[in-house]
């Protein structure tokens, strides 16, 4: 069984997220909720303000309790959004229409 409460290390993670209003996260679904480094990323930044827009790949699930698990690694002024499994390998014309709905 997973440990959904363990955070793994992440290396390099030298750079700041101040400078921006909008950041788009994404990650391999595993089992309809993000593995639990994403939670390790969300809690060493100060999201507070800010507009996270999740995309993902997966072998067939969804984003099922991506959103309620990762809601505890930030503060309440941060917006989560579910944005799109993307197993369809995507043109870059079909990322930047993508992009514009958010």
């Amino acid at each position: 069984m997973a440990d959904h409460n363990s955070r793994p290390e992440i290396e390099n993670d030298d750079f700041s997220v101040a400078e921006y209003d909008t950041i788009f996260l994404g990650f391999p679904i595993w089992w309809y909720i993000a593995p639990t480094i994403v939670n390790t990323f969300l809690e060493k930044h100060d999201f507070s303000n800010k507009k996270i827009i999740l995309f993902s790949t997966s072998g067939g699930s969804r984003f099922g309790k991506t959103i309620d698990n990762l809601r505890p690694s930030v503060s309440n002024s941060t917006e989560i959004i579910e944005g799109d499994v993307l197993n369809s390998n995507p043109s870059v014309e079909d990322l930047k229409q993508w992009v514009k709905k958010f």
